[in-house]
């Protein structure tokens, strides 16, 4: 079955996965965004997908090389923390995966916690502001990329899409929307969502991911 399996993965992928493994550290043709600083907002940043799943990756990426020199990560929500809170909250998932515990403190030192509602364009603008400090302090960077993730339920999606497009547009680097499942509960609520969010995004800015995406069928296969 592991065959199988393999056989399915594009000889491109194998090789990067096979590099990864022995260590190699990413490069600038591998990850053209590192001539840029970015910012990573997770929204719904105090919920379990957030702890479980999307610090984890980010740290993963960090300890991997694949961040950029200067990167920072935001977590907004409406529970109120403080950024150690937050700390403390997710740093045994990253000691879990982690291969060198030494860099969970200093990724640690680019996460940030902000609270407020969702579609509360007032408290969005004062993390922006913060943010856009952040960027500009380090001069040897022209352009911000900022991709927020929306680990938050469907109802508040364009609400929340709606704040971003108000007060959270990097002018000049990329801004990228990464919606996290589910995307509406049927057909109907999906393409409703669909069209609300390209009202004001089109699709180069939206990215939509489920993180179980076949995770049936490939349990069903390795059975």
């Amino acid at each position: 079955m592991q065959n199988i399996m393999q056989s399915l993965i594009p000889n491109v992928i194998k090789n990067r996965i096979e590099q990864y493994e022995e260590g190699l550290v990413p490069d600038e043709e591998d990850c053209k965004y590192f001539d840029s600083s970015l910012t990573f907002i997770i929204m719904g940043a105090s919920g379990d997908l957030a702890k479980k799943k999307t610090f984890p990756a980010l740290f993963d990426l960090y300890e991997h090389g694949f961040m950029p020199k200067v990167f920072s990560i935001w977590g907004y929500a409406r529970s109120k923390m403080t950024d150690e809170d937050l700390h403390s909250k997710i740093k045994p998932n990253l000691e879990s995966i982690a291969e060198n515990n030494d860099l969970i403190d200093s990724f640690l030192k680019n996460v940030f916690y902000r609270s407020g509602s969702y579609d509360d364009t007032d408290s969005m603008k004062k993390m922006m502001t913060e943010i856009k400090n952040w960027e500009t302090d380090d001069k040897s960077f022209s352009k911000a990329n900022r991709i927020f993730y929306f680990a938050i339920p469907p109802n508040v999606f364009l609400s929340t899409a709606l704040s971003i497009k108000s007060v959270g547009m990097s002018h000049t680097g990329y801004t990228r929307l990464i919606v996290e499942k589910p995307f509406g509960h049927d057909l109907k609520s999906a393409q409703k969502l669909t069209n609300d969010l390209s009202a004001s995004f089109d699709e180069s800015y939206l990215y939509r991911i489920d993180h179980y995406l076949g995770k049936e069928m490939v349990q069903n296969l390795l059975v």
